[in-house]
């Protein structure tokens, strides 16, 4: 868990410019770490580095807006 936080935390940072450290609990949309277009993004980013295959169901805000709900997606969504 502590490496999918740090990929997808050196992720972030690289595309959205952010220089500082991200709580794994924060949310990411209200701190202005992250838009609606960048979500996108990582959605994508998240399906091809991972493996998975996310369903339209899975593009929420309550999945999507911290690193450790994005965690928690990824587990779920794993094949096995």
């Amino acid at each position: 868990m502590v490496d999918m936080i740090k990929v997808l935390g050196d992720y972030i940072r690289s595309e959205s410019g952010y220089p500082g450290e991200l709580d794994p609990d924060a949310d990411l949309l209200e701190a202005n770490v992250l838009d609606s277009f960048s979500i996108v993004q990582l959605a994508v980013f998240v399906q091809e580095k991972f493996g998975i295959e996310l369903e339209a169901d899975d593009l929420t805000r309550a999945n999507l807006a911290s690193l450790n709900s994005i965690v928690k997606l990824i587990e779920r969504r794993k094949p096995g």
